[in-house]
């Protein structure tokens, strides 16, 4: 405990002081004895929070000595020794209340309701003065040293803390060197001037249309700090404890969790960015607990000690917080969304339901999962692409493989050529084996230009060998009713047979194309499988699954997937519900060879009659909605 006049004192001999209840923190501009011990700082006057050493001075013995109120009163110079004899007890203690009171930065300044409250030892504490006080009488309990956090290079006092490895012997040198050593100015300034210029540089790169390159930028965001991180946790690790650093081994904790969130992170942004929102937690479930763990257990602080502010780590309370909101209002909208088409979803179950009530149809739905694994374990299935062939015949009107150029007016992700595969890789691919069924003799795909003009030339090609796989499996083919009446009526649409369908429809709308590419893929025009698309209509499971048959057994047509949601292993609720069999197909013939179409993939839907009749015009608008609070 140290008095008001004891900082009068030490101003004397030219020292600033600063006091914190019972800590008194000085910077001393030259070599200065206060009871025993000599002080010196290089510190200019107004540092005293960041001194590197905090002496806890007592009034070891005061409660059980002879100090009194009197002694206050004559070693403060508040009144004469004639003056203090001729007071009684309650005259002495109101006047030193009085004197307090006047005196700057005491315990009541501009009241004594505060001081007149407070024993006549607590008072003694107060108001004694340091340079009457016994040399016996003093005693040091504690120093600290000061520590630099994650977020400031300013060496923090560890107020309260034990300094261990000091002497409390008078006469003692004991040497400090607060500069910040450089692999903590590494890990505080060097990773925020980091985190500044690549942040610049991805908001940048996305503005003008670099996508790719943003989203490294943005992983490099943390990925580079991460890499820094690691070095100062080494260097921390290593460092050695000493009393004139202050570096300590046991707080590298915080250092290599910061590592570890910081590199997993960023790596995640730069090469898997779709599982950015599963591993954005990561940083505040490492970081915090680790935290936590090494302020209260490691350096045995009190929760009241430590200077959270400083010590926490921000970026990982923003990310965990970014989180919550977005899963919050995500899982929102998904019931939203779900809930938006609950009435469609159950008659489409009550559909399914009926057909596996069947037993022909449940017969069939088993043999079509069983041709469905038989054909993935034949065909080792990879994702399909939209590829371009190597050279066109019969065409003269273009120039090689690239039927036209992308557009001006075309957003720069839409046809990016950032997805082909370097010809080294694909040399390597080639030799063990990968690219069979990927890349063949081909180049990818990569502008929506390009593929919608293969889709109109491939399209009346298309129609003409789905008319034919339907006749054969007994399909028919919605179509919109106008003056005809004949057929059967599904609200304003009816079925034809094969015989009757004029072979129109099937190109995908482009605004809808530009929409899956934004929500879905990426950009990735290769990956844009339906913009020819058509549908076949059966009675049964039993014609379905002898469409399938048809389509695998026939040798003009090279399926390269099949998506079988008329199965028991598929959730319906992806798609409220509704269920179909979707398959992608390649058409083989000379004439798509010498259109260079041979290598453009196409969509072909079988669906049951039921689930097509309750596919009506506002149940599709109600499933659009639901599509799009999905983003899908």
């Amino acid at each position: 405990t140290c008095s008001v006049a004891h900082s009068d004192m030490l101003a004397s001999e030219g020292v600033v002081t600063e006091i914190h209840g019972a800590s008194l923190l000085m910077t001393l501009s030259k070599s200065t004895k206060i009871n025993g011990w000599s002080m010196t700082s290089s510190l200019a006057a107004g540092s005293e929070p960041s001194d590197p050493v905090r002496f806890v001075l007592s009034y070891a013995k005061i409660a059980d000595s002879s100090y009194s109120l009197a002694d206050c009163l004559l070693g403060n110079g508040w009144r004469t020794e004639e003056q203090v004899v001729a007071m009684s007890a309650d005259d002495q203690r109101a006047v030193v209340v009085e004197e307090l009171t006047k005196t700057p930065r005491s315990w009541c300044p501009d009241s004594g309701s505060r001081c007149n409250a407070l024993s006549d030892i607590d008072l003694i504490r107060i108001c004694i003065p340091a340079r009457s006080v016994r040399e016996e009488d003093w005693l040091v309990i504690s120093a600290s040293k000061c520590r630099p956090t994650v977020n400031d290079l300013a060496c923090i006092p560890r107020l309260n803390s034990n300094f261990e490895y000091y002497s409390l012997e008078r006469g003692s040198t004991h040497l400090f060197d607060l500069r910040p050593t450089w692999f903590t100015f590494t890990g505080v300034s060097v990773v925020n001037l980091c985190i500044s210029v690549f942040s610049i540089f991805s908001a940048a790169l996305a503005f003008s249309g670099f996508l790719k390159l943003a989203a490294i930028s943005l992983g490099l965001i943390y990925l580079v700090p991460g890499i820094l991180e690691l070095l100062c946790a080494i260097a921390y690790t290593t460092s050695t404890r000493s009393f004139s650093s202050h570096t300590d081994p046991s707080e590298s904790m915080i250092w290599w969790a910061l590592a570890f969130s910081s590199i997993v992170f960023g790596a995640v942004i730069i090469f898997k960015d779709t599982e950015i929102m599963r591993v954005l937690p990561v940083p505040f479930l490492v970081n915090i607990p680790l935290i936590v763990v090494q302020n209260l257990v490691i350096l045995g602080d009190s929760p009241s000690e430590v200077n959270w502010v400083s010590v926490i780590s921000w970026g990982s309370i923003l990310s965990i917080f970014f989180w919550c909101v977005v899963t919050i209002v995500r899982q929102v909208i998904l019931r939203q969304s779900t809930q938006s088409i609950s009435q469609d979803s159950d008659k489409y179950d009550s559909e399914w339901a009926s057909v596996k009530q069947d037993l022909e149809s449940n017969t069939a739905i088993r043999d079509l999962d069983d041709l469905m694994t038989a054909f993935s374990n034949a065909s080792r299935q990879m994702r399909p692409l939209q590829l371009m062939c190597e050279k066109v015949q019969h065409n003269p009107t273009v120039e090689g493989c690239s039927l036209t150029r992308p557009l001006p007016y075309m957003p720069r992700v839409i046809h990016e050529r950032r997805y082909a595969a370097p010809s080294a890789l694909k040399r390597m691919m080639d030799f063990v084996g990968l690219t069979k069924n990927m890349f063949s003799s081909a180049s990818i795909c990569s502008s929506l230009d390009t593929l919608y003009l293969q889709a109109c030339t491939l399209e009346p090609i298309f129609n003409l060998k789905v008319q034919q796989l339907s006749q054969s499996a007994s399909g028919e083919f919605l179509s919109r009713s106008t003056n005809d009446r004949s057929g059967e009526h599904a609200g304003s649409f009816h079925f034809v047979t094969a015989e009757h369908w004029n072979r129109t429809g099937g190109l995908k709308a482009i605004d809808r194309a530009i929409e899956k590419l934004t929500r879905v893929y990426q950009g990735n025009v290769s990956l844009l499988l339906d913009a020819v698309r058509q549908c076949i209509v059966f009675e049964s499971m039993q014609h379905l699954l002898k469409a399938m048959r048809t389509i695998l057994d026939d040798g003009e047509l090279q399926v390269v997937r099949i998506k079988n949601r008329m199965s028991d292993n598929y959730d319906a609720r992806q798609t409220g519900g509704y269920r179909d069999c979707l398959v992608n197909v390649r058409i083989k013939t000379e004439l798509t060879r010498k259109l260079g179409l041979d290598n453009h993939v196409c969509e072909l839907q079988l669906i049951l009659k039921q689930f097509m009749v309750h596919r009506t015009l506002e149940g599709h608008k109600r499933y659009v909605a639901f599509r799009n609070k999905r983003c899908e």
